[in-house]
């Protein structure tokens, strides 16, 4: 049975690895990404920054990217076609093809990569996420679970599995309550990660369900 992956990775060698890092509030929605050359893929990005004229110019100066066009603007997003260099840059579409991956999801955001990929089975996705740290690739892995949603709509899905474990947790522990009845410490210890991964979760968790329901 194929494997649905979740995880987190960064580094400035990843496509627009250094723009992610330069625009801290910068967030970049992948909506789809081909490649007739390899070593070459492009993507279309919706963006979101408040400051364009500063974001392009920091696409310009961005080394992973080989060129960009703004193709369309809706709101305060913009859909953007970027092409990826082809020096210094971590060649992760050829590996993820090679391995008979598929990308499904894909947001930037505070320097890294929030991804959500299917394997065909445990040892694609070993060999690829080796393939990530030999290439000093920061990765955190969130889910890795049988692939029992195919067909579902990602739209109806605004949050990770991780973002929505810390996000119901830190619910029912009364967190969000005033004054607060637990800890982000308590948090964290329940599902055995740092106290900054939590505060981390909750933050994109609640920026992504005021994007989807509020705004």
């Amino acid at each position: 049975m194929s494997l649905r992956a979740e995880f987190e990775a960064a580094s400035p060698g990843l496509v627009l690895g250094p723009t992610l890092e330069a625009l801290p509030s910068l967030t970049v929605d992948l909506e789809r990404q081909y490649a007739l050359d390899p070593d070459h893929p492009i993507a279309f990005c919706w963006v979101r920054y408040p400051d364009r004229r500063r974001l392009e110019q920091t696409l310009t100066d961005d080394g992973t990217v080989d060129d960009f066009d703004r193709v369309t603007t809706a709101d305060d997003s913009a859909l953007y076609r970027i092409q990826r260099s082809d020096s210094n840059v971590v060649g992760a579409y050829r590996r993820w093809v090679a391995v008979g991956g598929e990308l499904l999801a894909g947001r930037g955001s505070d320097g890294r990569w929030e991804i959500e990929m299917r394997f065909p089975d445990r040892e694609a996705f070993t060999t690829y996420h080796d393939f990530l740290q030999r290439e000093g690739v920061g990765f955190e892995l969130h889910r890795l679970a049988p692939d029992d949603r195919v067909g579902r709509d990602r739209q109806s899905e605004p949050v990770t599995h991780s973002q929505r474990e810390a996000l119901v947790l830190a619910h029912e522990h009364g967190f969000f309550e005033v004054p607060r009845e637990t800890s982000l410490e308590t948090i964290a210890d329940t599902l055995e990660i740092s106290t900054q991964a939590v505060s981390e979760r909750l933050r994109r968790g609640q920026s992504r369900l005021i994007e989807e329901h509020v705004l």
